[in-house]
């Protein structure tokens, strides 16, 4: 990418105002994960459906937990049309159970602009560099899932380096596509939104304790990619106050596999994440968070820029390009 004065970048982009109050939230209609376009149930078991019990294992070596963590720094106003950009920031990062340290890292600042704007030029904010990405929609919640799309790239290459050098890679949420990527990775999707099962099947999901997961099952796209398999599984049995969906959380492998592969994969699961989950001192989303996830969410947040810093050269230099008109 090329680079110019940043001020003169503002100027070409008539960048003339920021907001960074509450039209930064992001938007919640925005879902990771894609609509199914139906499920097989008989997957793994033809008959009628039991809770699988799995056996606890120790197993850290060739573990990698990847996971990404994203910010808005601010929302220009571009012009006298209404037209917006974003500026972003996310961080990616793998994480290594076996030395107990991060094995990579990656930090990208971003400015999502609409498309029928071009520019080749990074911007300069202090110390923060935003390559220029653009979305096929200029509205907020486009530019927004343009940003989103470009940390969930990244997540998914980081992913597939690692599975592609023998490692089992455990992804928060679900599975990126192209799943023929993936490698040997299992999905970690904490938050259950979609049931994608009948009253049937779903009465056995809420009925597992702890280390017990559903049998495996496969789910259809209807955006023409490829399936992929689930399974729900209990990371910890709720107390008699506390709702039927506490630690529940679902896993998902590519359908690239083997059938066995993914059995063994989910044995695996049950056996091990149950017994490295947060605890509810450390995070408000224990016991569905895993507490790598919860250690690696925090060191990759400590390398965000400062966005204070960020914010108050962003003013001066819009100042500095109007000051003149």
């Amino acid at each position: 990418m090329s680079e110019i004065l940043p001020v003169d970048l503002i100027k070409n982009l008539q960048a003339h105002q920021i907001w960074w109050d509450d039209s930064l939230e992001e938007p919640v209609n925005i879902p990771d994960e894609t609509q199914p376009g139906g499920v097989e149930t008989d997957t793994e078991i033809k008959d009628e459906w039991v809770p699988i019990k799995t056996d606890r294992v120790d197993y850290r070596k060739k573990i990698i937990i990847v996971d990404g963590v994203r910010r808005i720094d601010a929302h220009l106003i571009l012009g006298n049309t209404g037209r917006s950009a974003i500026l972003g920031e996310f961080v990616v990062g793998a994480f290594s159970l076996e030395k107990g340290t991060v094995a990579k890292r990656i930090n990208e600042c971003v400015i999502v602009l609409p498309p029928e704007i071009r520019i080749k030029e990074t911007l300069i904010v202090g110390r923060a560099k935003y390559i220029p990405i653009f979305a096929n929609n200029g509205t907020y919640e486009g530019l927004y899932r343009t940003f989103i799309q470009r940390m969930r790239e990244r997540e998914r290459e980081t992913a597939y380096e690692f599975s592609r050098s023998g490692y089992t890679v455990i992804a928060d949420g679900p599975l990126q596509v192209p799943f023929s990527e993936v490698g040997v990775t299992l999905g970690f999707v904490k938050s259950i939104r979609k049931s994608y099962l009948d009253e049937r099947y779903w009465s056995v999901v809420l009925k597992l304790k702890k280390g017990e997961r559903t049998p495996i099952f496969t789910i259809k796209s209807s955006e023409n990619l490829p399936p992929k398999y689930s399974w729900y599984l209990r990371l910890k049995e709720p107390k008699y106050f506390e709702s039927p969906f506490f630690g529940l959380v679902r896993l998902e492998a590519p359908y690239t596999l083997e059938l066995k592969e993914v059995q063994e994969l989910a044995q695996f699961s049950g056996g091990f994440l149950p017994y490295i989950i947060s605890s509810s001192t450390l995070s408000s989303r224990a016991p569905e968070n895993l507490a790598p996830l919860e250690s690696l969410e925090r060191r990759l947040r400590a390398m965000f820029h400062p966005v204070e810093h960020i914010r108050a050269t962003l003013r001066k230099m819009i100042a500095q390009a109007y000051e003149e008109v």
